[in-house]
């Protein structure tokens, strides 16, 4: 999974991640849904132990190695390695808060 941060400017800045294969947008589209509760995503991700929890517009479950990520409006997901997941949330994390104290 090879990504980077970009800026997205509006009425508020905020990290967007680009993805070099499209297939995985899904992953940066529940991110920047979720923003409000990227903590507990990085908690349940760097838990371990399976489970799914939901937020605005996206759940995310996670067995075993494996993370899925449903679009609850849309139904559509994607399945990435709950490492990776947890990796990308953290990096994701990184730039919010980087944004913060910049404003």
């Amino acid at each position: 999974m090879e990504y980077t941060f970009k800026l997205k400017a509006g009425r508020k800045t905020i990290p967007v991640v680009e993805f070099s294969d499209s297939s995985y947008s899904l992953a940066g589209e529940f991110l920047l849904a979720e923003r409000s509760i990227l903590r507990e995503i990085a908690a349940m991700l760097n838990s371990g132990e399976d489970g799914s929890l939901s937020g605005n517009a996206f759940t995310l479950s996670v067995d075993g190695d494996t993370a899925v990520i449903t679009n609850d409006i849309t139904d559509k997901s994607l399945t990435v390695p709950a490492e990776e997941l947890r990796v990308l949330t953290e990096g994701y994390r990184a730039e919010v808060k980087r944004l913060r104290k910049r404003s």
